[in-house]
C-alpha cells in the first residue's frame, strides 16, 4: 500500500526562501521575500536567520543574499550537470535539427517541477534558460511525463499523493511501452511537445523535449518525430 509522503514545513519553508532569493537576483530585503513565498515576515525571519547561521545565506543591514556556502555545497552537483550536458550536447543538437523547434535538455526536479540545463532555439543557437517549470509541471509536460513513467519511486509518491489520476496512469503506461511522451497545449494555448528519455548504463537520467506551436507539432508529426529520433538518434540518446 502506497501513503503519502511526510513533508517537513520548515524544510519547505527555508528550500522556497533560497529559491526566491535565487529568483529575486541574489539579494532581497524581507519584504520582498515574505511576499514571494506567501509567509509572515516574522515567520520568514526566523527561517532566514537559520540559514544566516548556517552560512547559506548572509545578511547586510536590510538585505538578505546567498551565501558561499551553497556554492560548495552544490559543487559535486555542478560537476555531475556538467557531464549530463557535454554527454547529451549531440543529441540536444541533432534533435533541435531534425525538428527546427526549441529544444530542451531536462532533469528531474522534486515531485512537482523538472529542471531544464541546456536549450537551443528554432535556429540552434543557445537559448536562454527559462524560469523553472510550473509547479504542476511534472504531470502536465511532456518531459515529466517521461519521469514519472521511468521513475517507480517518483510516481509511488505522486501516487501515494493523490496527483496522478487514472487517465494519466493510463497515459504513463503507453509512454512506457512507445518510449515517448506527448503533451497538448498543457502549457500555454497553442504550445505542444513532445519528449525523448536520455539513459546512462539503462536508467532514465535526463529527457530532450521540443516545443512549439500545435499547427506544426500536431500528434501525427510528433509521433513521427519520435519514433524517428529513437531510431536515427539511438548512439546518442543512451550512453
Amino acid at each position: 500500500m502506497e501513503h503519502e509522503a511526510r513533508s517537513i514545513q520548515s524544510v519547505q519553508r527555508a528550500m522556497r526562501l533560497l529559491e526566491a532569493l535565487s529568483e529575486l537576483g541574489g539579494s532581497a530585503r524581507l519584504g520582498e521575500l515574505a511576499d514571494a513565498v506567501g509567509l509572515s515576515k516574522s515567520t520568514v525571519h526566523g527561517v532566514l536567520d537559520t540559514l544566516v547561521e548556517m552560512g547559506y545565506v548572509t545578511r547586510e543591514r536590510t538585505r538578505y543574499a546567498l551565501g558561499h556556502r551553497l556554492e560548495s555545497t552544490a559543487r559535486p552537483v555542478r560537476a555531475q550537470s556538467d557531464t549530463l550536458r557535454k554527454s547529451f550536447a549531440p543529441a540536444l543538437r541533432a534533435f533541435n535539427e531534425m525538428c527546427g523547434e526549441n529544444c530542451f535538455l531536462t532533469v528531474p526536479g522534486g515531485t512537482r517541477a523538472y529542471l531544464i540545463l541546456d536549450a537551443l532555439d528554432v535556429d540552434g543557437r543557445a537559448l536562454s534558460l527559462p524560469a523553472d517549470a510550473r509547479r504542476d509541471a511534472l504531470i502536465t509536460s511532456a518531459a515529466g511525463k517521461i519521469f514519472l513513467a521511468n521513475d517507480p519511486v517518483l510516481a509511488g509518491r505522486l501516487r501515494g499523493a493523490r496527483r496522478i489520476s487514472s487517465d494519466l496512469e493510463a497515459e504513463l503506461a503507453t509512454i512506457g511501452a512507445e518510449g515517448f511522451a506527448v503533451d497538448m497545449e498543457a502549457s500555454e494555448r497553442d504550445l505542444n511537445c513532445v519528449a525523448l528519455p536520455l539513459r546512462v548504463r539503462g536508467k532514465v537520467v535526463a529527457a530532450l523535449s521540443a516545443g512549439g506551436p500545435a499547427t506544426r507539432l500536431n500528434p501525427a508529426f510528433m509521433r513521427r518525430l519520435a519514433k524517428r529520433s529513437m531510431r536515427d538518434l539511438f548512439n546518442l540518446i543512451k550512453c
